[in-house]
Protein backbone atom coordinates (compact mmCIF):
# COMPACT_ATOMS: atom_id res chain seq x y z
CA UNK A 1 0.00 0.00 0.00
CA UNK A 2 1.33 3.43 -0.93
CA UNK A 3 2.14 5.79 1.91
CA UNK A 4 -0.18 8.56 0.73
CA UNK A 5 -3.10 6.12 0.48
CA UNK A 6 -2.34 4.76 3.95
CA UNK A 7 -2.09 8.25 5.40
CA UNK A 8 -5.31 9.48 3.82
CA UNK A 9 -7.24 6.37 4.88
CA UNK A 10 -5.98 6.68 8.48
CA UNK A 11 -6.88 10.37 8.61
CA UNK A 12 -10.39 9.86 7.22
CA UNK A 13 -11.06 7.06 9.68
CA UNK A 14 -9.82 8.84 12.80
CA UNK A 15 -10.30 12.55 12.14
CA UNK A 16 -13.50 12.64 14.19
CA UNK A 17 -11.58 11.27 17.16
CA UNK A 18 -8.80 13.80 16.56
CA UNK A 19 -11.23 16.72 16.74
CA UNK A 20 -13.23 15.38 19.69
CA UNK A 21 -13.04 16.40 23.37
CA UNK A 22 -13.53 20.11 22.83
CA UNK A 23 -11.28 20.42 19.78
CA UNK A 24 -13.96 20.44 17.08
CA UNK A 25 -13.56 24.20 16.62
CA UNK A 26 -10.01 23.51 15.38
CA UNK A 27 -11.33 22.05 12.13
CA UNK A 28 -11.92 25.48 10.62
CA UNK A 29 -8.22 26.37 11.14
CA UNK A 30 -6.76 23.06 10.01
CA UNK A 31 -5.14 21.79 6.85
CA UNK A 32 -4.47 18.06 6.70
CA UNK A 33 -2.39 16.02 4.28
CA UNK A 34 0.94 14.37 3.62
CA UNK A 35 3.59 16.79 2.39
CA UNK A 36 7.30 16.99 3.13
CA UNK A 37 10.23 14.63 3.62
CA UNK A 38 10.08 10.96 2.71
CA UNK A 39 9.68 9.03 -0.53
CA UNK A 40 5.99 8.45 0.23
CA UNK A 41 5.33 12.18 -0.14
CA UNK A 42 6.49 11.93 -3.77
CA UNK A 43 4.67 8.68 -4.39
CA UNK A 44 8.03 6.96 -4.90
CA UNK A 45 7.79 4.58 -1.92
CA UNK A 46 7.96 0.81 -2.27
CA UNK A 47 8.52 -2.21 -0.03
CA UNK A 48 12.11 -1.12 0.64
CA UNK A 49 10.89 2.27 1.85
CA UNK A 50 9.01 0.68 4.74
CA UNK A 51 12.14 -0.21 6.70
CA UNK A 52 12.21 3.22 8.39
CA UNK A 53 10.00 6.25 9.10
CA UNK A 54 6.98 4.72 7.39
CA UNK A 55 3.49 4.42 8.81
CA UNK A 56 -0.09 5.69 8.85
CA UNK A 57 0.84 9.18 10.02
CA UNK A 58 -0.23 12.46 8.47
CA UNK A 59 0.43 16.18 8.79
CA UNK A 60 -1.77 18.81 10.40
CA UNK A 61 -0.96 22.47 9.76
CA UNK A 62 -2.48 25.28 11.81
CA UNK A 63 -1.71 29.01 12.12
CA UNK A 64 0.96 30.00 14.65
CA UNK A 65 -1.51 32.09 16.68
CA UNK A 66 -3.82 29.09 17.09
CA UNK A 67 -0.95 26.74 17.92
CA UNK A 68 0.28 28.96 20.73
CA UNK A 69 -3.04 28.60 22.55
CA UNK A 70 -4.23 25.12 21.59
CA UNK A 71 -1.24 23.32 20.09
CA UNK A 72 -0.33 21.17 23.09
CA UNK A 73 -3.87 19.83 23.51
CA UNK A 74 -4.05 19.13 19.79
CA UNK A 75 -0.72 17.28 19.89
CA UNK A 76 -1.98 15.11 22.74
CA UNK A 77 -5.07 14.26 20.69
CA UNK A 78 -2.90 13.33 17.70
CA UNK A 79 -0.62 11.07 19.74
CA UNK A 80 -3.62 9.35 21.35
CA UNK A 81 -4.71 7.91 17.97
CA UNK A 82 -4.16 4.15 17.48
CA UNK A 83 -0.50 3.14 17.35
CA UNK A 84 -1.04 0.38 14.80
CA UNK A 85 -3.16 0.50 11.67
CA UNK A 86 -3.40 -2.18 8.95
CA UNK A 87 -0.38 -3.80 10.57
CA UNK A 88 1.75 -0.65 10.21
CA UNK A 89 3.24 0.89 13.36
CA UNK A 90 3.09 4.63 13.88
CA UNK A 91 6.71 5.41 14.66
CA UNK A 92 7.65 7.89 17.35
CA UNK A 93 11.30 8.50 16.42
CA UNK A 94 12.58 12.06 16.70
CA UNK A 95 12.96 12.24 12.92
CA UNK A 96 9.41 11.01 12.31
CA UNK A 97 7.93 13.43 14.85
CA UNK A 98 9.64 16.30 13.02
CA UNK A 99 8.02 15.26 9.73
CA UNK A 100 4.47 14.37 10.76
CA UNK A 101 1.86 15.44 13.25
CA UNK A 102 0.82 18.90 14.42
CA UNK A 103 2.84 21.83 13.10
CA UNK A 104 2.37 25.48 12.28
CA UNK A 105 1.84 26.71 8.74
CA UNK A 106 4.50 29.36 9.22
CA UNK A 107 7.00 26.92 10.72
CA UNK A 108 6.53 24.35 7.97
CA UNK A 109 7.26 26.78 5.16
CA UNK A 110 10.08 28.56 7.01
CA UNK A 111 11.80 25.19 7.44
CA UNK A 112 12.15 24.86 3.66
CA UNK A 113 12.31 28.48 2.47
CA UNK A 114 14.38 29.97 5.29
CA UNK A 115 11.98 32.88 5.76
CA UNK A 116 8.80 33.18 7.90
CA UNK A 117 6.77 34.72 5.08
CA UNK A 118 6.29 34.02 1.41
CA UNK A 119 9.27 34.88 -0.82
CA UNK A 120 8.64 38.14 -2.63
CA UNK A 121 11.92 39.58 -3.89
CA UNK A 122 14.02 37.82 -6.51
CA UNK A 123 16.93 37.40 -4.11
CA UNK A 124 14.67 35.61 -1.61
CA UNK A 125 13.50 33.17 -4.25
CA UNK A 126 17.03 32.67 -5.56
CA UNK A 127 18.35 31.57 -2.16
CA UNK A 128 15.88 28.67 -1.89
CA UNK A 129 17.29 25.47 -3.44
CA UNK A 130 15.12 23.55 -5.86
CA UNK A 131 15.20 20.44 -3.65
CA UNK A 132 13.82 22.38 -0.67
CA UNK A 133 10.93 23.75 -2.73
CA UNK A 134 10.29 20.27 -4.11
CA UNK A 135 9.84 19.01 -0.53
CA UNK A 136 7.60 21.93 0.44
CA UNK A 137 5.25 21.37 -2.51
CA UNK A 138 5.08 17.59 -2.96
CA UNK A 139 2.45 15.21 -1.63
CA UNK A 140 -1.27 15.80 -1.21
CA UNK A 141 -3.46 18.11 0.85
CA UNK A 142 -6.50 16.13 2.00
CA UNK A 143 -8.54 19.13 3.13
CA UNK A 144 -7.93 22.77 3.99
CA UNK A 145 -11.02 24.73 5.05
CA UNK A 146 -8.90 27.59 6.42
CA UNK A 147 -7.07 27.89 3.09
CA UNK A 148 -3.81 29.55 4.16
CA UNK A 149 -1.64 26.45 3.77
CA UNK A 150 -2.93 25.83 0.25
CA UNK A 151 -2.56 29.48 -0.75
CA UNK A 152 1.12 29.43 0.19
CA UNK A 153 1.56 26.07 -1.50
CA UNK A 154 0.01 27.33 -4.74
CA UNK A 155 2.24 30.40 -4.80
CA UNK A 156 5.32 28.21 -4.50
CA UNK A 157 3.99 25.80 -7.14
CA UNK A 158 3.63 28.76 -9.51
CA UNK A 159 7.43 28.48 -9.70
CA UNK A 160 10.42 30.80 -9.53
CA UNK A 161 10.15 34.33 -10.93
CA UNK A 162 11.52 34.65 -14.47
CA UNK A 163 14.76 36.35 -13.45
CA UNK A 164 15.53 33.58 -10.96
CA UNK A 165 14.93 30.94 -13.62
CA UNK A 166 17.34 32.80 -15.90
CA UNK A 167 20.05 33.04 -13.23
CA UNK A 168 19.85 29.36 -12.39
CA UNK A 169 19.76 28.36 -16.06
CA UNK A 170 22.83 30.48 -16.77
CA UNK A 171 24.81 28.91 -13.93
CA UNK A 172 23.90 25.34 -14.87
CA UNK A 173 24.49 25.87 -18.60
CA UNK A 174 28.02 27.08 -17.89
CA UNK A 175 28.65 24.10 -15.57
CA UNK A 176 27.49 21.78 -18.35
CA UNK A 177 29.97 23.42 -20.70
CA UNK A 178 32.90 23.41 -18.29
CA UNK A 179 32.37 20.00 -16.69
CA UNK A 180 31.08 18.15 -19.75
CA UNK A 181 32.14 19.73 -23.02
CA UNK A 182 35.55 20.83 -21.72
CA UNK A 183 36.84 19.07 -18.60
CA UNK A 184 35.38 15.63 -19.22
CA UNK A 185 36.94 15.54 -22.67
CA UNK A 186 40.35 16.70 -21.39
CA UNK A 187 40.32 14.15 -18.56
CA UNK A 188 39.61 11.39 -21.06
CA UNK A 189 42.44 12.59 -23.31
CA UNK A 190 44.84 12.37 -20.38
CA UNK A 191 43.54 8.99 -19.23
CA UNK A 192 42.52 10.49 -15.88
CA UNK A 193 39.44 8.32 -15.49
CA UNK A 194 38.80 9.15 -11.85
CA UNK A 195 38.67 12.85 -12.69
CA UNK A 196 36.57 12.08 -15.76
CA UNK A 197 34.06 10.35 -13.49
CA UNK A 198 33.82 13.44 -11.27
CA UNK A 199 33.52 15.79 -14.23
CA UNK A 200 30.81 13.59 -15.71
CA UNK A 201 28.93 13.62 -12.44
CA UNK A 202 28.95 17.42 -12.32
CA UNK A 203 27.74 17.52 -15.92
CA UNK A 204 24.85 15.15 -15.24
CA UNK A 205 23.69 17.05 -12.15
CA UNK A 206 23.78 20.37 -13.99
CA UNK A 207 21.98 18.93 -17.01
CA UNK A 208 19.22 17.48 -14.84
CA UNK A 209 18.79 20.84 -13.13
CA UNK A 210 18.45 22.58 -16.50
CA UNK A 211 15.87 20.03 -17.64
CA UNK A 212 13.78 20.64 -14.52
CA UNK A 213 14.12 24.41 -14.84
CA UNK A 214 12.99 24.35 -18.46
CA UNK A 215 9.99 22.24 -17.41
CA UNK A 216 9.28 24.67 -14.55
CA UNK A 217 9.43 21.89 -11.97
CA UNK A 218 11.54 21.82 -8.82
CA UNK A 219 14.25 19.16 -8.95
CA UNK A 220 14.05 16.88 -5.88
CA UNK A 221 16.86 15.45 -3.75
CA UNK A 222 19.43 13.70 -5.98
CA UNK A 223 18.17 10.22 -5.10
CA UNK A 224 14.87 10.98 -6.85
CA UNK A 225 16.07 13.35 -9.58
CA UNK A 226 15.97 10.77 -12.38
CA UNK A 227 12.75 9.25 -11.06
CA UNK A 228 11.06 12.64 -11.21
CA UNK A 229 12.53 13.47 -14.62
CA UNK A 230 10.75 10.50 -16.16
CA UNK A 231 7.42 12.31 -15.86
CA UNK A 232 8.57 15.68 -17.24
CA UNK A 233 6.86 16.74 -20.44
CA UNK A 234 9.84 18.31 -22.22
CA UNK A 235 13.45 17.27 -23.01
CA UNK A 236 12.76 13.57 -22.55
CA UNK A 237 15.42 12.69 -25.13
CA UNK A 238 18.04 14.44 -23.02
CA UNK A 239 17.03 12.37 -19.99
CA UNK A 240 17.40 9.17 -22.03
CA UNK A 241 20.87 10.28 -23.19
CA UNK A 242 21.90 11.15 -19.62
CA UNK A 243 20.95 7.66 -18.46
CA UNK A 244 22.98 6.12 -21.27
CA UNK A 245 25.91 8.38 -20.37
CA UNK A 246 26.05 7.24 -16.74
CA UNK A 247 25.58 3.57 -17.65
CA UNK A 248 28.79 3.66 -19.72
CA UNK A 249 31.98 3.11 -17.74
CA UNK A 250 34.62 5.84 -17.91
CA UNK A 251 37.19 3.94 -19.97
CA UNK A 252 39.00 4.65 -23.22
CA UNK A 253 36.75 2.26 -25.16
CA UNK A 254 33.70 4.38 -24.25
CA UNK A 255 35.28 7.83 -24.44
CA UNK A 256 34.11 8.76 -27.95
CA UNK A 257 30.57 7.53 -27.32
CA UNK A 258 30.34 9.47 -24.05
CA UNK A 259 31.72 12.64 -25.66
CA UNK A 260 29.10 12.34 -28.40
CA UNK A 261 26.37 11.93 -25.81
CA UNK A 262 27.56 15.10 -24.07
CA UNK A 263 27.37 17.02 -27.33
CA UNK A 264 23.92 15.61 -28.13
CA UNK A 265 22.59 16.61 -24.70
CA UNK A 266 24.13 20.08 -24.94
CA UNK A 267 22.68 20.54 -28.41
CA UNK A 268 19.19 19.61 -27.16
CA UNK A 269 19.53 22.09 -24.30
CA UNK A 270 20.89 24.87 -26.55
CA UNK A 271 18.00 24.44 -28.97
CA UNK A 272 15.49 24.60 -26.13
CA UNK A 273 17.14 27.71 -24.66
CA UNK A 274 16.83 29.45 -28.03
CA UNK A 275 13.30 28.15 -28.58
CA UNK A 276 12.10 29.51 -25.23
CA UNK A 277 13.83 32.84 -25.77
CA UNK A 278 16.41 32.51 -23.01
CA UNK A 279 19.44 32.64 -25.29
CA UNK A 280 20.31 34.19 -28.64
CA UNK A 281 23.68 32.44 -28.94
CA UNK A 282 24.19 30.19 -31.95
CA UNK A 283 27.23 28.47 -30.43
CA UNK A 284 27.45 24.69 -30.00
CA UNK A 285 29.35 25.37 -26.74
CA UNK A 286 27.00 26.13 -23.84
CA UNK A 287 29.12 28.75 -22.06
CA UNK A 288 28.09 31.61 -24.42
CA UNK A 289 24.49 30.63 -23.79
CA UNK A 290 25.04 31.24 -20.09
CA UNK A 291 26.26 34.76 -20.79
CA UNK A 292 23.35 35.39 -23.17
CA UNK A 293 20.86 34.25 -20.53
CA UNK A 294 22.46 36.56 -17.95
CA UNK A 295 22.02 39.53 -20.29
CA UNK A 296 18.25 39.06 -20.15
CA UNK A 297 18.01 39.34 -16.36
CA UNK A 298 16.23 42.51 -15.25
CA UNK A 299 16.94 42.33 -11.52
CA UNK A 300 20.24 44.14 -10.85
CA UNK A 301 21.11 41.98 -7.82
CA UNK A 302 20.96 38.76 -9.86
CA UNK A 303 22.37 40.25 -13.07
CA UNK A 304 25.53 41.43 -11.26
CA UNK A 305 26.26 38.03 -9.71
CA UNK A 306 29.00 35.78 -11.03
CA UNK A 307 27.50 33.60 -13.74
CA UNK A 308 28.29 30.41 -11.78
CA UNK A 309 26.62 31.60 -8.57
CA UNK A 310 23.67 29.40 -7.59
CA UNK A 311 21.96 28.24 -4.39
CA UNK A 312 21.65 24.57 -5.40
Amino acid sequence: MKGIELSREFYELYKEQLFSNGLYFMREYTAAGLVGEGSECYGYDDVLSQDHDFGPDFCIWIPEMIYREHGKAFEQAYHSLPKIYRGYLREDSKQMLARRGIMTIEGFYQKYTGIPHEPVEARQWFQIPQSFLAVATNGVVFEDPYGEFTQRRNRLLAYYPEDVIRKKLAAKAVVMAQAGQYNYVRCCSRGEWESAYLAGSEFVKAALSVIYLLNRKYMPFYKWAFRGAESLAELGHAVVDLKEFIHLEDKSKNAVQKKNLIEDICNIVACELRKKGYSTSTSDFLEPHGNSIMNGIQDAYLRNMHVLMDSD
